[in-house]
């Protein structure tokens, strides 16, 4: 047994609470997944190509989960391709794998990204626009304009100088610094002005701002979203890549379980409803059948309630009736029409509809009432 005063580590509270509570467990993963993807970027960014593949391993068991079916068949593949690497081509590619085109910290980026960098320099201000349906023009724009684009860097350079080796990352000043310590408070006044929401051992998942409950199929979501993935990815490594026993085509089923904001599954066709519908009052007539052998009971008396949960006269299976014209709502007047009188108090006029009928050569509203509608009202 556990003193009362005595002392619990972080992880001990940590796991108590995603045991206990599901909303911590949630929060709890959004930060597992927001640190993932920014030691993703990190690995780029400082050029280390084993914390690269290491964050993209951790990050591929949740394309599996939520159903990122071309992430989920090719990155494993492309993880075994770079770890099949031999080692003298590995040493050579580690230093090609980014790009770094100034000197300061933190600032490798994907080749790719260089050659969209590289694009709008040859582009300029003006873009490309036009160039496209000169084929002559653009063969040579293509041409020449990287080479242009790399003797204005190149003169640029010389002009402003080189970049000192120690230069910071543009984050690393203090206008950046001060203006991250500002949204950090002002996030945690919000925090506290709302109270915190991972002191009540909850058995729901509710919304921070309005602690609104969500179902239980996304309570357990949350509870096995993590091992779902992880449990599809070692398969799919040991079925697909290791043994080759199943074939990288083959579909990969999807799990489409449920989340937050997932559309909910297809509703029942009108048959399938009907169907069910009559199977209910077939059971209810039934228990009222055998309830009135035994029971002295008025049917006349029954049936003078609904025995639905919602009026079938103005809904369909819990929808409600909406006519797609207002044509059709003529025909519940039974086509018997009254004659309008020759004798009245007062007429009643539709004023869109007056509107519409009424020429309009005037310019104003003003000259509209005056000249047009007024007159034609009295």
């Amino acid at each position: 047994m556990r003193a009362e005063n005595e002392e619990v580590s972080f992880e001990e509270w940590k796991q108590t609470m995603i045991k206990n509570c599901p909303t911590f467990q949630y929060w709890d993963l959004v930060l597992e997944f927001e640190i993932l993807a920014l030691i993703f970027i990190r690995a780029h960014r400082i050029n280390d190509f084993n914390l690269y593949l290491e964050s993209l391993k951790a990050l591929t068991p949740w394309f599996f989960s939520l159903d990122h079916i071309n992430y989920a068949r090719w990155i494993p593949i492309h993880i075994r391709d770079m770890e099949s690497l031999s080692d003298n081509f590995r040493n050579e590619f580690e230093k090609c794998w980014v790009l770094r085109k100034t000197h300061s910290k933190f600032s490798c980026i994907p080749i790719d990204q260089g050659h969209e960098q590289n694009n709008e320099l040859v582009k300029g201000s003006g873009g490309a626009v036009g160039l496209i349906e000169n084929p002559t023009a653009f063969r040579r724009w293509m041409v020449a304009g990287p080479e242009q684009a790399r003797l204005l860097t190149e003169f640029e350079s010389q002009f402003m100088g080189e970049e000192n080796s120690w230069c910071k990352q543009h984050e690393q000043g203090l206008s950046a610094q001060d203006l991250f310590q500002k949204h950090a408070n002002s996030m945690y006044q919000t925090m506290t002005g709302m109270g915190n929401p991972f002191k009540d051992n909850c058995l729901e998942l509710l919304a921070l701002d309005s602690h609104n409950c969500a179902t239980e199929g996304v309570v357990e979501t949350i509870r096995n979203i993590k091992r779902i993935g992880e449990t599809q990815y070692q398969n799919y490594v040991n079925v697909v890549i290791k043994t080759g026993t199943v074939s990288i085509h083959k579909p990969i089923k999807k799990n489409s379980i449920p989340l937050l904001k997932r559309q909910s599954s297809k509703p029942a066709t009108k048959s399938v409803q009907k169907i069910a519908s009559l199977r209910s009052d077939c059971n209810l007539f039934s228990h009222l059948f055998i309830a009135s052998k035994f029971r002295d009971g008025d049917l006349d008396d029954f049936f003078l309630y609904e025995n639905h949960p919602w009026p079938p006269s103005i809904s369909e299976h819990g929808k409600l009736c909406l006519p797609n014209r207002k044509a059709e709502l003529l025909s519940c007047l039974g086509g018997s029409f009254v004659e309008a009188p020759i004798t009245f108090h007062a007429k009643i006029f539709d004023g869109p509809a007056v509107v519409h009928c009424l020429p309009t050569k005037v310019s104003t509203f003003e000259e509209y009432a005056n000249e047009v509608f007024l007159p034609w009202t009295s």
